[in-house]
């Protein structure tokens, strides 16, 4: 056996060779591994535990003298654990891609013939090194697919990382607009005490009966019964905010976009281009595509059979020397072509192209519809800056003049206070309403990015990001 040494070194050679191929170096995403790198260890911790642990809370307020809708949004994407699961995901079909390149082992084989025979010396050793050849670029197309995997698993982290960016901008501007109603009934509520106390002294001088002591007593506890919505409204509100920011403490410093700061947004053509130009939705239906071209040119790969080959060194006790065995075996694609598998996969490339035609025809509809409540919204408020609200206070004005000159009683007082209050309510709706579109309409057209553009201006500076 000492003459095989040799051919061994000669095998372990083989396999080495066998085993080495191109491989993709790990892609590093600094958009990825930040949100990741304050929770991997937690999130390890929870993967290897049988028990829940408690989620990492990180204090992202501390740092700030006041909350912006662009510190909320970036705080909000920062802290999201949907988005740390998609950047595991980009993680894993990284490490599919790099997999799908490496080539198939090889095979080795030792064997022993006649070994301990009663004449002695007489048997066989041979070892042999099989290796299998894939034909047809079929490693090449494996590849791509696995490509195109992980190209759909970053577009899904993009799509959320908008998504959640138009769900805080409108916790935000809910929040915001929560505790501004608290505000106005607040008034109401104290111009209902003022004019009950201004009744119940009537009563007790005589000059008002107790009708309208009960009708007074009615619009104060109407007056209450808004306010404790209000603020039960604005609890609501303010924690949902919590939670979209993921922070485990009440938000203790003021947030200083006020709602009356209208979103300026591109000209309608220029989001539509955006939309179905940029959209992850768009991006991925192109990634489908280009999948189904790879799924159907590995298809038609399968269709080749693989070549297999062998060679190895046999040692003979007998002859007392040593050869050398080759093998090659091809498998004939008599029955088996892979056809239905190719029919299938053509059919995949062209559903995956008439889906793309569909979705764009979806995103058009939806950027209109966005669009439409946007242009009504930001009509109904300027209408309620310039005319309704001024005509409303001009009319408290002059009924609060009639009510101290004695010509006009409180319920009209009362009831020109309530129109004011319903038109600032109602115009506090409008802005929700054309805030929420304008975040919709971002969120189709992926064009603004403040979150990404406050990362990379602390990462030059040289701070942490995190």
């Amino acid at each position: 056996m000492k003459n095989l040494k040799y051919p061994l070194l000669v095998m372990c050679a083989s396999m080495v060779a066998g085993c080495a191929s191109p491989l993709d170096s790990y892609q590093d995403e600094p958009q990825y591994r930040s949100l990741q790198s304050k929770y991997v260890e937690h999130d390890r911790q929870v993967a290897e535990s049988s028990h829940d642990l408690p989620d990492v809370m990180v204090n992202a307020l501390e740092d700030l003298d006041q909350l912006s809708v662009d510190d909320a949004i970036r705080i909000a994407i920062e802290h999201n654990p949907q988005l740390r699961a998609n950047g595991y995901q980009i993680d894993a079909a990284t490490g599919r891609v790099m997999q799908s390149g490496l080539y198939p082992n090889p095979t080795v084989s030792l064997a022993g013939e006649s070994i301990g025979a009663d004449q002695g010396d007489g048997g066989e050793s041979t070892v042999h090194i099989e290796q299998e050849i894939l034909l047809g670029g079929r490693l090449k197309h494996a590849k791509s697919i696995a490509r195109s995997d992980r190209d759909a698993a970053r577009e899904e982290y993009i799509a959320n990382e908008f998504a959640i960016a138009a769900h805080t901008s409108n916790a935000y501007f809910h929040a915001v607009s929560a505790q501004e109603r608290i505000g106005m009934h607040q008034e109401l509520v104290e111009l209902s005490t003022q004019l009950l106390d201004g009744i119940k002294a009537r009563v007790e001088a005589g000059s008002a009966s107790e009708i309208d002591l009960l009708r007074g007593e009615v619009a104060f506890e109407q007056s209450r019964l808004g306010l404790d919505a209000a603020q039960f409204q604005a609890q609501s509100s303010h924690e949902f905010l919590i939670s979209m920011l993921g922070l485990d403490e009440p938000i203790d410093i003021p947030m200083s976009t006020s709602i009356d700061e209208l979103p300026d947004l591109p000209l309608y053509e220029d989001i539509l281009s955006s939309t179905l130009s940029a959209n992850s939705r768009v991006s991925l239906a192109r990634v489908a595509i280009e999948r189904a071209r790879n799924e159907h040119q590995l298809a038609k790969a399968n269709s080749r059979p693989d070549l297999f080959v062998s060679v190895g060194p046999r040692y003979s006790d007998i002859d007392n020397e040593t050869t050398i065995d080759v093998g090659l075996s091809l498998e004939v694609p008599l029955f088996d072509r892979n056809q239905g598998a190719i029919d299938a996969a053509l059919s995949e490339r062209l559903s995956a192209s008439a889906q793309m035609q569909s979705i764009q025809i979806e995103l058009a509809s939806e950027v209109s519809a966005a669009w439409s409540v946007y242009q009504s919204a930001l009509s109904a408020t300027n209408r309620y800056q310039n005319r309704v609200i001024p005509k409303a206070e001009q009319t408290l004005d002059l009924t609060r003049q009639a009510y101290q000159g004695g010509k006009a009683d409180y319920l009209r007082l009362l009831d020109a206070h309530q129109i004011v209050i319903e038109s600032r309510l109602a115009y506090l709706t409008t802005l929700e309403q054309l805030h929420s579109a304008a975040a919709l309409l971002n969120q189709l057209s992926q064009s603004k990015a403040s979150w990404r553009i406050a990362r990379n201006d602390k990462q030059e500076n040289g701070e942490d990001n995190q």
